[in-house]
């Protein structure tokens, strides 16, 4: 079993993820450990297993923004019950 396409068909839109420390990137991690609200998806990124719109919250260092990630970028964070 592909572990990775699986992982690909959780991510949907308005999904709280985190983005993971390690990434395979020549030019280093993208905003690594923060987290965001899938937003979209991209169609160009369905034949690498999903390529997502993801809006990261803003910190003390850092604004709000979106930005693009494939779905082996993403971690998908349970849902808090309260």
């Amino acid at each position: 079993m592909n572990t990775s396409l699986e992982q690909s068909t959780v991510i949907t839109i308005g999904a709280r993820v985190r983005v993971k420390r390690e990434q395979i990137l020549l030019c280093g991690p993208r905003y690594p450990g923060r987290i965001g609200i899938v937003t979209a998806e991209n169609q160009f990124g369905r034949d690498n297993g999903g390529l997502w719109y993801v809006r990261l919250e803003a910190t003390q260092r850092a604004r709000e923004r979106v930005t693009t990630f494939y779905s082996s970028e993403l971690e998908i964070l349970e849902e808090d019950a309260s």
